[in-house]
């Protein structure tokens, strides 16, 4: 307890005090550190929460610690750059070098596969100084608190214009420690719901003051709080219909918010509200928040762009009551449309392989209306289409009635790269802004998932050649050392004269050079299994997967009979049924190398100066 009470020294508290602030704060904060930025390191005055990595073994540095803990897939991707420039020690030294106050940065925590909002908060000790740079870490969880979620997600502002627009009350439930908090209650209810109250007391209150009595058994099993967990399993929200004591007719639902590490409910907000008169239009709002909002959870929370792309085919498609929903690729070199994603009812067969590299233009009037508006709605082919055209006869022939399109665009060349389209849809159809929506949605998250390619392609690709790099050669081999693969041959090349030519002849001579051993290496090794990588300025690795010995030595003998006519590269390799030291391995090709590099040097009339390497001294 030492340390617990250590933290409120410098506040002047007493230790019935301490003992109460800390009580105050085991249910806001799961992570209390005290950094003494002159030494880099930490002292844990509070842990309560369970990481994926123990935070000894780092000698309580935090530096360290912080790097480690964002490294080991802790922080959402999109916020890492964020999160790892907020804990930098240099930045954090400079911020209160300029003014010792509260930083504070938002971010979002991977906690076993789901994202959860966290506040950091850096405050320095009361007496901070340049001789007492001592400053406390303070981490909360702010995801289940739904006011704060509001207010700082901008995923979910349509939601918190609803809440304060069409609710009587919201209601924030904690079912772990059986809390309850009024997030918004309209003013002539509240005096009869009570914070103080146990959940099911605030739900049996609601029930009693609000439901007409026929109604009031349902919504008795609707409120049963033992049950809630199971009828919420799998779903984003459950609704109940009643008429309220004032003849009026309302709607109650459950959001789950929280779950627990064995599967339990831990919270969710009760709403409540009156829906007379606008009843169907008030529906359709509720189902359009609802799709948009699950929309944007599936791409937040997914890793797996496929996956995501199937999962909004299908809130858009239920959402529309649509035989099927798709999304199409548009190739501008190949004049041609592909359906990459498709979504069917339990009644419509799928037509994905039907739609395969189809002539774009079949969808020439739909690019030219892209052009002037983003959306393109048939409510009945038969009588809005020409039944001799290109575009009925393709539609008619998918059975096809009604369809609603719009598109990807490319937006730094304003082209459009693609369309989601929702065949058929029944319901709904007066509401386009979910499927624009989405289309929005799901282009963002193309273009990050094209920035995070090129960047992986950048971090493990050479510039010059396009070969790999020596990154990824480490990366590779270590997996080739960590799995069981059978059959592998390693070639090892080394290009010949290269420093001549680039002191002789200049570096563009020397580039050229490089490029034709590239060349060559590619042209025997062509195979998808087959990688080459370049290792160092004049060096090259190929590594040939699922090979047999015959076929690998066959390859190799070839390349070294062309390379006696025209010694561009010196090469040798090594075959291995399993491999079992990946740094032998490596260097059993190397010695190949070697010496292939002295006949060379022998039939250029050039002493090998490798030569003692080649014999592995």
């Amino acid at each position: 307890m030492k340390k617990k009470i250590s933290l409120f020294k410098s506040l002047h508290l007493n230790s019935k005090a301490s003992e109460e602030a800390m009580s105050l704060m085991y249910s806001s904060f799961y992570k209390i550190l005290r950094l003494n930025l002159k030494k880099d390191c930490y002292e844990e005055i509070m842990v309560f929460s369970k990481e994926k990595l123990p935070d000894r073994g780092y000698s309580h540095n935090f530096s360290d610690w912080a790097k480690n803990f964002a490294m080991t897939g802790n922080i959402y991707k999109d916020d890492m750059e964020e999160y790892l420039e907020f804990i930098d020690m240099k930045k954090i030294k400079n911020r209160f070098q300029e003014a010792p106050k509260q930083y504070t940065v938002k971010y979002r925590r991977n906690i076993d596969g789901i994202m959860r909002w966290v506040s950091l908060d850096l405050i320095p000790c009361q007496n901070y100084s340049e001789k007492n740079q001592i400053v406390y870490l303070y981490v909360r969880d702010i995801h289940d608190s739904l006011s704060k979620e509001l207010n700082d997600s901008h995923l979910l502002q349509t939601v918190s214009e609803a809440i304060t627009r069409s609710y009587l009350a919201c209601v924030y439930m904690d079912i772990e420690n059986n809390t309850s908090r009024l997030i918004y209650v309209d003013e002539k209810i509240r005096s009869y719901l009570s914070e103080s109250n146990s959940i099911q007391e605030t739900l049996n209150n609601s029930i009693i003051f609000f439901t007409a009595q026929e109604y009031q058994p349902r919504m008795m099993d609707f409120c049963n709080l033992n049950t809630l967990g199971e009828r919420l399993k799998g779903k984003s929200i459950i609704t109940s219909e009643y008429v309220g004591t004032g003849g009026h007719f309302c709607r109650a639902n459950f959001i789950p918010v929280g779950y627990g590490d064995n599967g339990d409910l831990k919270s969710v907000i009760y709403t409540n509200r009156f829906v007379d008169g606008e009843i169907i239009n008030l529906r359709g709002q509720l189902e359009t928040e609802r799709a948009l909002v699950e929309c944007l959870t599936t791409l937040s929370g997914s890793e797996d762009f496929a996956e995501a792309n199937s999962k909004i085919l299908k809130n858009i498609g239920e959402f529309y009551d649509s035989d099927r929903a798709y999304t199409f690729k548009i190739d501008y070199e190949k004049q041609t449309a592909t359906n990459e994603f498709e979504w069917c009812n339990t009644n419509a067969r799928s037509q994905k392989n039907l739609l395969q590299d189809i002539k774009l233009s079949f969808f020439s009037r739909w690019l030219d209306l892209f052009s002037k508006k983003d959306i393109v709605f048939l409510s009945n082919i038969s009588e809005e289409l020409d039944g001799n055209s290109i575009e009925f006869n393709f539609l008619n022939d998918l059975e096809i009635n009604s369809i609603i399109v719009t598109p990807f665009y490319d937006n730094e060349n304003k082209k459009v790269t693609g369309f989601m389209g929702v065949g058929n849809p029944k319901r709904n159809i007066d509401t386009d802004i979910v499927i624009r929506s989405a289309t929005t949605y799901i282009m963002e998250e193309k273009l990050k998932q094209t920035y995070t390619e090129e960047l992986y392609r950048m971090s493990y690709s050479d510039m010059m050649t396009k070969t790999l790099n020596r990154a990824a050669f480490i990366r590779d081999m270590k997996k080739l050392a960590e799995g069981n693969d059978l059959n592998t041959g390693i070639l090892y090349a080394d290009v010949n004269g290269l420093k001549y030519t680039n002191d002789n002849k200049g570096h563009e001579a020397g580039d050229i050079l490089i490029e034709s051993a590239v060349s060559l290496l590619k042209k025997y090794f062509s195979r998808k299994k087959d990688k080459l990588y370049r290792i160092g300025g004049d060096e090259f690795v190929v590594i040939s997967s699922d090979i047999s010995e015959k076929e690998f030595q066959t390859v190799v003998a070839n390349l070294k009979d062309i390379l006696k006519s025209k010694w561009i590269l010196s090469c040798g390799g090594a075959w291995f049924q399993r491999i079992t030291d990946i740094d032998q391995a490596t260097k059993d090709a190397e010695k190949s190398m070697y010496r292939n590099k002295a006949d060379y040097y022998a039939s250029n009339g050039h002493a090998d100066r490798r030569s003692m390497r080649a014999e592995g001294n």
